[in-house]
């Protein structure tokens, strides 16, 4: 009895801390959606859920004023393109490192890794002069290889576990039946790895899609994101508050979108290695 007691409480606790954590998480992003459809002279009301009228006037504003077409496909094209040959060049340097074990390349790997350990905010004079200098600021090439400097070292460790879990015995098979190590890793490798593959690229689209500081210094007018133009809304005059939220509430859609659509390759990935047998 005490044992099912036990288990009992320790079931409660955990479905309150897990009631709490989904508070802490889904309660901001209700209340700025709640914020996007009310008026701006209701935004920092002590009450703004009294009296609700909601409007669409913050939205309209948002693809009137801030072009939001325009720089959120900037935002799409820069992201997808550098996710997807972020996981083409981590998927292959990954692999070597899983197969090819010695000194080497544990230091090349950690090396590939300490690159993310600087601030960005320590390199981005540097990275400034070197892009200028290339001719690639304001540039869709410059930001997609800024935003793959960004996410190969994540994505090279990250898919290095996956392929750890991969018995070697499915290399030598295949290599006794002919195939070449591109053919091993296209057909064989890649394949089962995928539920890995999709967890790393939705890591990257995450980061990538936010990130503020890059596209700010090295963007202007042709290739502005989606994040530096919706600090637009900071002025002199003050914050505008409703229209940030809703252009935050359509930027989110993407991800929504995402994943709703690859949920299942996510768990997969996510318990991907957990049981050996």
């Amino acid at each position: 009895m005490r044992g099912v007691k036990s288990e009992t409480v320790r079931t409660l606790i955990l479905g309150l801390v897990t009631v709490l954590l989904m508070l802490v998480v889904v309660v901001p992003v209700l209340w700025f959606i709640l914020v996007s459809f009310q008026a701006p002279t209701r935004s920092l009301s002590q009450a703004p859920l009294e009296n609700l009228r909601f409007t669409l006037v913050n939205y309209v504003n948002v693809f009137s004023r801030l072009r939001y077409l325009r720089y959120f496909a900037n935002s799409l094209i820069i992201t997808v393109v550098a996710t997807l040959v972020t996981l083409i060049i981590g998927s292959l340097a990954s692999y070597s490192f899983s197969r090819m074990r010695n000194k080497v390349t544990e230091n090349l790997s950690f090396w590939i890794l300490s690159t993310r350990m600087l601030p960005p905010i320590a390199v981005i004079i540097p990275i400034y002069l070197l892009m200028s200098s290339l001719g690639l600021l304001d540039t869709f090439l410059g930001m997609v290889i800024i935003y793959m400097t960004i996410s190969i070292p994540y994505s090279v460790w990250m898919l290095k576990s996956f392929f750890d879990e991969l018995p070697r015995e499915l290399d030598e098979a295949a290599r006794v039946d002919g195939c070449s190590k591109l053919r091993i890793i296209g057909r064989i490798v890649v394949p089962i790895a995928v539920p890995g593959i999709v967890s790393t690229g939705i890591f990257n689209f995450i980061t990538l899609w936010s990130e503020f500081l890059f596209a700010l210094i090295l963007t202007s007018v042709g290739t502005k994101t989606l994040p530096v133009a919706i600090a637009a809304f900071i002025t002199d005059k003050g914050i505008e508050w409703t229209n940030m939220a809703a252009s935050g509430s359509v930027m989110i859609v993407p991800l929504a979108v995402m994943f709703y659509l690859i949920q299942r390759f996510l768990i997969r990935g996510l318990t991907f290695g957990v049981l050996k047998g």
